[in-house]
């Protein structure tokens, strides 16, 4: 049928669309988050990116729901404004006509993000995980930058060298331990990063420099001249860090008698439902004419929006501590939602006011 093609092309272009400014918003928020983070040494600059990209994978399955939800009360509110509902209500296709695509559509949207939300977000979390322990583990010397002071996560030492190389080596550094009970102030012409093949130790040997111990002027005040000296630095980490549960394969989750590994499975299984239910109550909620303009749809929406997504997260909750029994999950929260829907869907049709206070 024309009338559900072209529905589904400027529906499914209103998502995109939609889709593409949550993307950039969050693609913003989380990259300065990262950076901010980056700054400080808690995570090293070549890392950034990847849990970024992990991070928009674990995220999508929240995004493509909001943005379906979006795209098809723009696509309907429009027909409303240019009077394409009223002439297709003339012809009979009315909004249980309507239902059918909607649901197609958010079927097929669903199941995307049933992939994402069941299989694909679990393994992001997992490598983003692993991904931040093979950070932290990694020795620090590592993240230090040419011509930065920057502080050696875990060691309490500031490092400095002009000069960074291949290997990696360095030159004219500059380090200071403070954690040293005395002042301890380390200077050398150059270095280079070495593993010990027995103990798997990292150190830096340092050529040629000079060791300043105690505070100038006092009679403990020492300096020691070096031709080759270590300098041991944070030992790597080989053990893998425990998965939490955000990383667990859905699988487990739906065998395990954990509440919080069932609390999860629900939360997971909730974002395909969520199209679905939100793409239909889109349809009830996108009726409007040319004076009232879409300002009201959209913030009443997105009230309901944010309540039904809270909602979820206190049963999420409930679940967690066990105040919810595991049989009942989410579905509660699921089957309120459904039963407004019908509810206000069944006042649309019969052509009344959703609410007392709504035209």
């Amino acid at each position: 049928m024309v009338i559900k093609r072209a529905f589904y092309r400027e529906a499914t272009l209103n998502t995109l669309a939609v889709a593409l400014v949550l993307l950039v918003l969050f693609l913003f928020l989380v990259l300065t988050k990262l950076l901010g983070k980056a700054a400080i040494g808690e995570y090293t600059s070549g890392i950034v990116f990847t849990l970024l990209g992990l991070e928009l994978g674990r995220r999508l399955e929240i995004l493509i729901p909001l943005a379906l939800y979006l795209g098809v009360l723009l696509t309907l509110a429009r027909w409303y404004r240019d009077s394409e509902m009223t002439v297709l209500a003339a012809c009979g296709v009315g909004l249980p006509s309507l239902c059918r695509p909607v649901i197609v559509l958010a079927t097929c949207f669903a199941v995307v993000v049933g992939v994402f939300s069941l299989y694909l977000s679990p393994k992001a979390s997992a490598l983003s995980e692993q991904a931040k322990s093979d950070d932290a583990n990694r020795t620090t010397i590592t993240s230090a930058n040419a011509g930065v002071f920057t502080e050696l996560r875990g060691s309490g030492r500031i490092f400095y060298a002009e000069k960074i190389g291949a290997g990696p080596k360095f030159e004219n550094i500059f380090a200071n331990d403070r954690k040293s009970a005395k002042q301890n102030i380390l200077v050398a012409s150059s270095g280079e990063q070495y593993q010990d093949s027995q103990t798997r130790e990292e150190f830096l040997v340092l050529k040629n420099g000079s060791i300043y111990e105690g505070t100038p002027g006092e009679p403990d005040y020492r300096i020691t001249k070096f031709d080759n000296y270590r300098l041991r630095l944070v030992a790597k980490e080989n053990d893998r860090p425990a998965t939490e549960v955000e990383g667990l394969p859905s699988w487990t989750l739906l065998k395990s008698s954990n509440p919080r590994h069932a609390a999860e499975f629900q939360w997971r299984l909730a974002k395909p439902i969520s199209v679905v239910l939100l793409a239909v109550l889109a349809l009830v909620l996108a009726h409007t004419d040319a004076r009232r303009g879409r300002v009201g749809n959209l913030l009443g929406a997105m009230l309901i929006y944010f309540v039904y997504t809270n909602t979820l997260g206190i049963g999420e909750t409930w679940l967690k501590d066990g105040s919810m029994p595991t049989v009942i999950g989410l579905w509660w929260i699921h089957g309120m939602l459904a039963l407004i829907i019908a509810y206000l869907l069944m006042r649309r049709v019969q052509s009344k006011p959703l609410l007392a206070l709504w035209a």
